[in-house]
């Protein structure tokens, strides 16, 4: 007698009633996508409720790939969104999609975008700063901050009008300079015992070169070339600190809104779509920050990575390119949620070409209505919810560190509160409404 099919299988062979239960219940994939940077921290683990995850590689938890659904982007088909069955079985969710799309995401969105989820939220867990990095024309950002460390700070846009050719010399020698170090100290100095070593000295704005010189000579034999090391290491620091200072410092906090994108009076005035300005996440004092961020799936081009060690890969030219270099404030990216009117529970925070974000609130006496539209995404950054369709059926249940797509199949529905402090993020996108 041939073995049972599994859930999965059912599923890529388009059989009619696995496809219809996934068509009329929430889209959850697997809550713990995650990845390590560099620059992670450890609070997603408690966010996520994830207790078994060690960290391999020394580095933090930096990044949770919420829904990662689309093979044009590198980062999302090498960390796609999983989809786990009842039964054990599991499948990549852009393996589900391009059999199952039409159904549940609808002919119209298809059409539209393809067999694929066209955008790439993440969340955040950032413990040091980002590389200094830019996106090309039409990938804009946002960044709900879920907590932050009192005192934290990210840098967003440049606050005075920047030279590019002036800024791309200075970065392409300032990562000569970080290869010269390499050089001089050799193979004996471990590059992350280096970074580990160097990174609370930059990050002192008035640090002296002697106060690092102890470390230095512990770790690889630079007697005869102290000199030149102790004048690249000047170099760099005066460098870290003057990229940092042509940026907009902004402070966050938990609940705010910032978006990342090229203040309408410039994008205006270049006659190009907007895009993400300069930025670099986190902050030198280290004060971390959990966020989720909304974009579209698209390449991140490094122009310079604040002096760290080991070596990525940087491009400082198509950065460059790709960067409004005019001056922005601070104000160009704080949004402030507004209530949608007619819809109780509801504000909305971004409404762009590219997104719409609204933040669903419901209470113990209030359920959250949302009607019949497009293929969509909730997060659960706060507490959890019901989500019950027109004939208060069950579709799912979000909790605090979930996502999911909402399938055309569950129409209108409502989101019910199963615990205090519920706070959902919706994020939907043009002409699938």
């Amino acid at each position: 007698m041939p073995a049972a099919k599994t859930e999965a299988q059912a599923v890529l062979e388009q059989d009619a009633a696995a496809v219809g239960r996934l068509a009329s219940n929430l889209l959850k994939p697997s809550s713990d996508n995650l990845v390590e940077r560099p620059w992670g921290g450890m609070r997603m683990a408690e966010f996520k409720r994830i207790s078994h995850r060690a960290v391999r590689t020394g580095f933090g938890l930096g990044e949770a790939f919420e829904i990662a659904a689309d093979d044009t982007d590198e980062e999302a088909r090498r960390y796609p969104s999983r989809i786990c069955f009842a039964d054990g079985s599991e499948l990549t969710l852009p393996a589900l999609l391009a059999k199952n799309a039409d159904i549940l995401l609808g002919r119209v969105f298809t059409q539209r975008y393809g067999a694929r989820f066209p955008l790439l939220p993440k969340t955040l867990d950032i413990a040091e700063l980002l590389s200094v990095q830019g996106h090309p024309e039409g990938n804009t950002e946002v960044y709900v901050i879920i907590e932050a460390e009192p005192g934290a700070t990210i840098r967003l846009g440049f606050n005075a009008d920047v030279d590019a050719a002036a800024i791309e010399r200075r970065l392409t020698a300032g990562r000569r300079e970080q290869q010269q170090l390499l050089d001089i100290l050799g193979a004996a100095a471990d590059a992350n015992a280096l970074q580990s070593l160097l990174q609370p000295w930059f990050a002192q704005r008035t640090a002296e070169v002697d106060a690092i010189e102890p470390g230095l000579r512990a770790m690889a034999a630079v007697d005869e070339r102290w000199s030149e090391v102790a004048s690249i290491l000047q170099s760099l620091h005066a460098l870290y600190w003057d990229v940092l200072d042509l940026m907009n410092e902004i402070p966050v906090a938990a609940g705010q809104v910032i978006h990342n994108t090229t203040p309408a009076r410039i994008a205006a005035a270049a006659g190009k779509a907007p895009s993400a300005e300069v930025h670099a996440l986190g902050n030198p004092e280290r004060r971390e920050i959990l966020a989720l961020e909304i974009r579209r799936p698209g390449p991140t081009f490094r122009a310079w990575d604040n002096v760290r060690f080991p070596l990525r890969d940087i491009d400082v030219a198509a950065a460059i390119a790709a960067l409004n270099l005019r001056r922005t404030d601070p104000a160009d990216f704080i949004v402030e949620p507004e209530p949608v009117p007619g819809r109780p529970g509801v504000m909305r925070s971004v409404d762009s070409a590219y997104f719409r974000l609204e933040h669903l609130l419901p209470t113990a006496k209030l359920d959250v209505e949302v009607p019949a539209e497009g293929p969509h995404c909730l997060h659960a950054l706060g507490g959890a919810v019901t989500v019950r369709t027109h004939d208060h059926t069950a579709a799912g249940q979000l909790v605090r560190g979930e996502s999911a797509i909402v399938p055309i199949g569950i129409g209108a529905y409502r989101l019910t509160a199963d615990t205090p402090e519920a706070r959902i993020v919706k994020v939907s996108l043009p002409d699938a409404r």
